[in-house]
């Protein structure tokens, strides 16, 4: 764009300057170069403001990693909150409206999706095709998805960790963010795979964790039981218990101490959607210095409209 208008205004100031036939003719309009330079002017400055702005080459890496035990299939007692869903309702209540902001950013978002249990499970590598990830989200990610029962951190990060490790080498470096959103309630049933070796590893990688937590530590929630009225019967007993209890403290010890390396989150929060997007910086990148350029864009114009009209 700027060397465009470079070259238009050249030819302006050269066809000024050879229809008037001495200096002292062209003295009289003066405000007609000035205008034209000025506009130059006006607009190097905004290609400068822009020359920080992250490019269409430069997209920022996010890899989900969700828990599908079926703890987060549990839902607090039918009659007394029928407005709340299960735990992973809940959850994709809050990735849909992240999903779609990144779509809507300046910035390109390459995404990644694991589900996990006692194991791991990729279900899409590295893609831009964010309607396809939202697809998985609300339509894959279910309570029945891994017949391995339990649930595990450790397996989770230690399952994403290969995502960024094997990164081509132009994504590796800080110009390309890169962010982990591990999404569980936290309730560790099996302990195969320790989770502090992973951490590290994935933060010496430059990868900001973002935990966010679902369950409620107020009302017990359980797997509904109900008859062929569907009519609630109980709760369902799993592993010796009917209620499971989340634990937001383990989710918070993933996410880290450090406010600029990590994030807790509720799901239950009403502002978790805006809360994490602001976290990755997506949700108003570009914006600022797109609004200055389109409205000088429109200025330059106008006052090439205003020179125009003056000089002939």
């Amino acid at each position: 764009m700027f060397v465009a208008v470079a070259l238009l205004i050249l030819i302006l100031l050269v066809f000024y300057w050879t229809r008037h036939s001495t200096w002292a003719d062209a003295s009289r309009q003066p405000y007609v170069p000035l205008l034209l330079i000025a506009m130059l002017g006006l607009l190097a400055y905004t290609e400068r403001s822009g020359e920080g702005t992250p490019g269409p080459g430069a997209p920022v890496l996010v890899a989900l990693a969700a828990d599908v035990s079926l703890s987060m299939g549990t839902i607090p007692e039918p009659g007394t909150n029928d407005d709340v869903g299960t735990r992973l309702e809940r959850v994709q209540q809050v990735l849909l409206p992240v999903l779609a902001n990144f779509d809507a950013a300046a910035r390109p978002v390459l995404v990644s999706v694991t589900a996990f249990t006692s194991k791991s499970e990729t279900i899409l590598a590295w893609d831009d095709d964010l309607s396809l990830a939202r697809e998985i989200i609300e339509f894959v990610l279910t309570t029945g998805l891994l017949t391995e029962a339990g649930s595990d951190l450790g397996v989770a990060l230690n399952g994403v960790l290969p995502h960024f490790e094997n990164l081509p080498e132009t994504y590796r470096g800080s110009g390309h963010p890169k962010f982990l959103i591990i999404v569980s309630d936290g309730e560790q049933t099996t302990s195969r795979a320790s989770s502090d070796a992973a951490l590290a590893t994935l933060r010496e990688l430059g990868v900001r964790i973002i935990a966010l937590h679902v369950g409620l530590s107020d009302v017990p929630e359980g797997l509904p039981v109900y008859d062929e009225n569907d009519d609630f019967l109980g709760f369902e007993e799993i592993g010796g218990q009917i209620f499971s209890v989340p634990n937001p403290e383990l989710m918070r010890l993933t996410a880290g101490t450090n406010p600029a390396q990590g994030l807790f989150v509720r799901a239950e929060s009403g502002d978790a959607a805006t809360t994490i997007t602001d976290f990755v910086g997506l949700q108003k990148s570009g914006t600022a210095n797109t609004t200055l350029r389109l409205w000088a864009i429109l200025l330059l114009w106008v006052l090439l409209l205003y020179a125009l009209l003056r000089w002939f």
